[in-house]
């Protein structure tokens, strides 16, 4: 199972258990209060067997609550991993693109011609630089009776976008995930299956 459907799923399961648990301590509370004013042992019995339903309902969420936090630590892990990875790229990490970048100004320091496109990486980089860049490219370029054309440095890149949240959402899961038992909605309450997962 991906992680984009396991996280929403357990996290469904989640408010299903606090949504039960919550029905259960208000009709604990409610057999309490009847108790103390009846006095009726009955009540005393009710008010009791909900207390352990509420311990239950209470294990299962911490139980979930375990597996949620595993299944997110492994999203998380997995988007860092593409992360460090399209850092470390040698044709499109951050020092590639760099060196791109520096190549691309000491051509344009020089006099020389650039593709707008790759002038546009320069000032996405830095724009006060590209200022200044730009300037001496200009008095270069007055000087010299020739200026050297350079194609595009990013040309030959092909789908060099990263998505870390996409290569994350659809990692597997690892591990055994347990299975989602239904939860009984509470006498009172209405039935929480309606919950979108």
């Amino acid at each position: 199972m991906k992680l984009k459907e396991a996280i929403p799923m357990y996290q469904g399961y989640r408010q299903r258990l606090v949504d039960q648990t919550r029905a259960l301590v208000k009709q604990r509370d409610a057999a309490q209060k009847k108790f103390e004013a009846t006095g009726d042992k009955a009540w005393e019995e009710e008010a009791a067997s909900l207390q352990l339903s509420v311990l239950a309902s209470n294990e299962e969420f911490n139980k979930n609550q375990e597996v949620l936090d595993g299944l997110v630590e492994q999203h998380a892990l997995a988007w860092n991993s593409e992360v460090n990875r399209a850092l470390a790229d040698p044709e499109t990490g951050m020092a590639a693109t760099l060196g791109k970048i520096m190549t691309t100004i000491a051509r344009m320091c020089a006099g020389d011609k650039v593709p707008y496109s790759d002038e546009k990486k320069v000032m996405e980089y830095d724009d006060e630089l590209y200022a200044r860049v730009k300037q001496a490219q200009m008095t270069m370029a007055a000087m010299k009776k020739k200026q050297k054309e350079y194609d595009s440095l990013w040309d030959d890149e092909e789908g060099g976008e990263y998505d870390p949240e996409g290569v994350a959402d659809n990692t597997e899961a690892a591990g055994d995930l347990p299975e989602i038992p239904p939860v009984e909605p509470a006498e009172g309450t209405e039935a929480s299956a309606d919950i979108e997962v």
